[in-house]
């Protein structure tokens, strides 16, 4: 019974990671949001084959104040992510050229959050829901470190990116899987997820940044403002690092 309930385990991540990263090898914008609104619902349809139901054996459950830690996940995700252009500009990494007004940043918002979110809950459920559980009663110093390998490692893409690149995504992968472990749910970890993501791509629409020293600046800073996060999360573990009842 056991090799059964591993067997499917294995092989409910490796059809998630196929569902994932298939339309990666198409340049399509369409086949993309498909497969990613797809994502969700494989998710949930084999949490259900897992016994669990719905989202909630992912870390998704709709309980423990999860709202609170959403929101609070959002804007950690967001000043981050803002604390690391400031550290590149402070640096002399980039220099900021210009910033739309208010209402450029309003009117891309809706289709921001939209396009970020499909992307940013399926991974947080490939490479740590998942992992959440199935894998939730490891030691949780060797379950945070599993997962952030495993985000690291499920950008496949990036891999050949170099330190800088291998540096933040790892980083990043500590801070969201310190989140799982610390609030024992994906809440927190997804919202800082989003919010970053959000944060980018908002940036990209409004922020004009010409990069004016080294090209690989830009990423040490944002590795940087990821370390300053955990840092932040661990200090804070009398909050976030406490099992929740």
């Amino acid at each position: 019974m056991q090799s059964k309930k591993w067997i499917s385990s294995i092989l409910g991540f490796i059809l998630l990671f196929g569902i994932y990263h298939f339309p990666e090898f198409f340049q399509s914008l369409m086949l993309h949001a498909v497969f990613k609104i797809g994502f969700l619902v494989a998710a949930i349809l084999l949490g259900y084959v897992q016994g669990w139901k719905a989202l909630n054996g992912y870390g998704l459950a709709f309980k423990n104040k999860w709202g609170r830690d959403l929101l609070l996940g959002l804007l950690l995700g967001l000043v981050t992510f803002l604390v690391s252009i400031f550290i590149s500009v402070q640096m002399n990494f980039e220099k900021l050229e210009s910033i739309q007004p208010l209402q450029v940043f309003i009117n891309a918002l809706p289709l921001t959050l939209l396009m970020t979110f499909f992307p940013s809950i399926a991974e947080d459920i490939l490479t740590r829901g998942y992992l959440f559980g199935h894998l939730k009663t490891l030691r949780p110093g060797t379950w945070i470190l599993l997962s952030a390998t495993l985000y690291v490692l499920n950008h496949i893409w990036r891999l050949n990116d170099g330190l800088p690149v291998l540096s933040y995504l790892f980083l990043l992968g500590l801070v969201l899987a310190v989140c799982v472990m610390g609030r024992k749910s994906l809440w927190l970890a997804f919202g800082i997820h989003w919010g970053s993501n959000i944060a980018f791509t908002l940036s990209g629409k409004g922020i004009n940044l010409e990069t004016t020293g080294n090209p690989t600046g830009p990423t040490w800073a944002l590795a940087l403002s990821w370390a300053l996060l955990l840092i932040f999360l661990i200090w804070w573990n009398k909050s976030i690092l406490i099992p929740v009842k």
